[in-house]
């Protein structure tokens, strides 16, 4: 089991990596105008795929690092097990709430639509969201762990998803810059 978290850390950092340079390049194109454009640059629907990648893209990353620096901090307070748990689950289960809250807002105040892509990655923070709905009424409150050995690469599988749905874009978007140059 090591093994495998391993490598999916360093698949994820990968991901996030491939994505933050996304951000740079795509920041580095249209300056502010991702964030404070009006409707005017938001004429086509590659606007609003950009548009809302470029939100996504940002919002898992921030969350992410946010969510697992919360997890580490909890679990080193000096608490009984049990109202650790409680505490570390509620804090996963909020920052998952608000991830999707975020998503919601920034594509509202944004004016772009959500992309496929953008769904599966609010559809996926619900299922994490509940996965850790479970667990902290399972392990933080009825000290049962029936989902313990379903739950560690349940999340992992649903964080490499979200990376690669997030990927897919630019890795496209790269690929199609490679195609109209004529470098493949």
């Amino acid at each position: 089991m090591n093994e495998f978290l391993i490598v999916t850390g360093w698949i994820i950092k990968a991901l996030e990596l491939f994505i933050l340079l996304f951000l740079f390049y795509s920041f580095k194109q249209h300056r502010f105008n991702l964030f404070f454009g009006g409707k005017s640059s938001l004429r086509k629907q590659r606007d609003h795929e950009l548009h809302s990648c470029f939100l996504s893209s940002l919002a898992v990353l921030v969350f992410y690092t946010v969510s697992g620096s919360l997890g580490r901090y909890i679990l080193s307070l000096p608490f009984e097990l049990i109202q650790m748990r409680q505490i570390y689950y509620f804090a996963l289960v909020c920052t998952g709430a608000s991830f999707i809250v975020v998503l919601y807002l920034l594509h509202a105040i944004r004016g772009c639509h959500f992309t496929p892509a953008t769904r599966l990655v609010a559809y996926i923070a619900v299922s994490m969201v509940l996965m850790n709905f479970a667990q902290l009424v399972l392990r933080g409150y009825l000290n049962n762990d029936i989902l313990y050995d379903i739950y560690g690469p349940y999340i992992i599988s649903l964080n490499i998803v979200t990376f690669m749905v997030i990927a897919k874009y630019p890795l496209y978007k790269l690929v199609e810059v490679r195609l109209t140059r004529g470098e493949v």
